[in-house]
């Protein structure tokens, strides 16, 4: 029994049991100790922390520190845009991942790109739509735009923080010192930038 196109062989290669008890420790609890999965494991600790280091350098998991954003009361939105080409696809992509208010950037079929973006408030995130956002970018043919709740699954967001805000311009090239939305306190500014005024 080889699965589909041999997807059972291809999972134990990459993950076994001890590998799933693992990560499944580490996602209810990313502060776990090694000692405690161990017990589950049923491995010394010391042989915990090679997997885990295994799983790392190959990069099939990572350890990082995601927000709450009901403890943020942050707004979301799922934005949909239809690109000219996939040539400017790739450009709005590369263009928009280091973006702190970009939380999943994915390509779909036919040059359409999907991306959900965050705003500490409603008026911030609605100027961040209409102003700087990907859908206001050169080469988008149309856009769908869906303010949502917050999410029941994850709580928890990878959103970046930036503890020292140096920058000038935003990742995205938008310069927030010259934004009518900023000067109007409709927006709090670009949470990589110097003009920041939120709580990220």
């Amino acid at each position: 029994m080889n699965g589909i196109f041999g997807y059972n062989i291809w999972l134990e290669i990459l993950l076994d049991e001890i590998d799933k008890i693992l990560i499944s420790e580490l996602q209810k609890d990313g502060r776990a100790a090694l000692s405690h999965i161990s017990k589950k494991t049923g491995i010394s600790h010391v042989a915990v922390r090679k997997r885990l280091e295994k799983l790392l350098r190959k990069e099939l998991v990572s350890i990082s520190a995601d927000l709450n954003m009901e403890a943020l009361d942050a707004k979301i939105a799922a934005m949909v845009v239809e690109v000219e080409n996939f040539s400017r696809l790739k450009e709005l992509m590369n263009l928009f991942r280091d973006c702190p208010r970009t939380v999943f950037l994915s390509g779909l079929s036919a040059s359409n790109l999907l991306t959900i973006v965050i705003g500490e408030n409603l008026s911030t995130l609605e100027s961040v739509i209409g102003v700087c956002s990907v859908r206001v970018q050169k080469g988008v043919r149309r856009s769908e735009v869906h303010i949502g709740s917050l999410p029941i699954y994850p709580r928890f967001l990878p959103i970046r923080v930036t503890p020292l805000k140096k920058a000038e311009v935003a990742p995205c090239g938008a310069k927030c010192d010259g934004c009518e939305s900023l000067k109007n306190s409709q927006c709090l500014g670009c949470p990589s930038t110097k003009f920041y005024s939120g709580p990220l």
